[in-house]
């Protein structure tokens, strides 16, 4: 089994910013048939949503992951003022008793140095289509976990609404 971690951004603000994460996982032919259990350790002042796919979490914030479920999504962002800097993000999967860990660099910029962000075109189209299914993803087969619903309720900020790759479906 291995994961690939892809973010939508190469370059997130370091005051209220927002990035997506994006994990596909490849399972062995050994490891296809078991649930799995996923875990993200982000850096201090950058936090997380739920998981936008829907999948259950567990107390310890772990995502829960069927047999046939081979990819998650995240957003992630900053409150308030964190210092610039690269920043590691580090992802575990639990599959029985094997455990894999794996790390993604995050720049943390000021707004001025967000004009030379790149944009993952993959990642972005992914987090749209994961939106766009949610609503209408009525035969899938996913009964035995529940489904999380995302409830904003607060307005987006100007940065928010800059930066954020769904901002034409909120």
């Amino acid at each position: 089994m291995k994961f690939d971690i892809r973010l939508a951004k190469s370059m997130m603000e370091h005051e209220e910013g927002m990035n997506h994460l994006w994990i596909q996982i490849s399972r062995d032919e050994n490891a296809a048939a078991k649930p799995l259990e996923l875990q993200i350790q982000l850096p201090d002042g950058i936090y997380r949503s739920v998981n936008l796919n829907g999948y259950a979490e567990n107390e310890q914030k772990r995502v829960m992951l069927g047999p046939l479920d081979t990819e998650v999504l995240f957003e992630i962002y900053t409150e308030e003022a964190i210092k610039c800097g690269e920043a590691a993000i580090q992802v575990t999967v639990f599959s029985g008793e094997k455990v894999i860990t794996q790390d993604i660099s995050l720049q943390l910029v000021t707004e001025e140095e967000m004009d030379q962000v790149q944009i993952d075109e993959q990642v972005v189209e992914r987090v749209k289509t994961l939106e766009t299914n949610s609503d209408t993803c009525n035969s899938c087969d996913k009964n035995w976990l529940p489904k999380v619903r995302i409830i904003q309720s607060h307005e987006l900020s100007e940065l928010e609404k800059r930066y954020r790759v769904d901002y034409g479906n909120v």
